[in-house]
């Protein structure tokens, strides 16, 4: 376990505070958490590649914390904030289908694909678009929605990739 991997694993274990701190109301605490978070995703990319300990484990753990943090903070927002559910709800089966898709591909080459631009293009949208939905949530779900349409054509070219590779590997 490197460093890299360890910021990545408190990121991880950061996630559900986020929805104790959104259960009694405590935005403060969310902020607090989102800026660790992004903190912490910086750093443990940076070391990761500064340092040469890009690792598989790396590639897992990065993207999952992630997904938990976000998924977190959709949660929360649709049940304490009043968040609309449609993006929640798109964005989290999007999440289990593409974590699925990768698990199956994971246990069939043992290598993992790497997120994409698109990826991070729609992590970044998507805790703009949370932070400004606490300040103004108008503005919030439009920042979302685009977010939404980042994240599903990562989900697109992402899914592409993997099978164009799975089928370089079976040819």
């Amino acid at each position: 376990m490197n460093t890299a991997n360890l910021l990545s694993l408190s990121r991880l274990l950061l996630a559900p505070f986020i929805l104790v701190f959104f259960s009694r109301k405590n935005l403060y605490g969310v902020i607090v958490i989102w800026a660790l978070a992004a903190l912490t995703d910086f750093l443990d990319g940076r070391m990761a590649r500064k340092l040469g300990e890009i690792s598989e484990l790396g590639k897992i753990l990065d993207p999952l914390a992630d997904k938990m943090t976000l998924a977190c903070s959709f949660i929360a927002l649709m049940i304490w904030y009043e968040l609309p559910d449609w993006l929640g709800v798109i964005y989290i089966t999007k999440e289990l289908l593409q974590l699925s898709g990768g698990l199956f591909f994971f246990k069939k080459k043992q290598k993992v694909i790497p997120s994409n631009y698109w990826g991070k293009a729609s992590t970044f949208v998507f805790f703009v678009g949370l932070f400004v939905y606490c300040i103004a949530a108008q503005l919030g779900v439009v920042i979302l929605s685009f977010g939404l349409v980042l994240s599903l054509i990562a989900f697109y070219t992402y899914s592409r990739n993997a099978l164009k590779k799975n089928q370089e590997k079976t040819l």
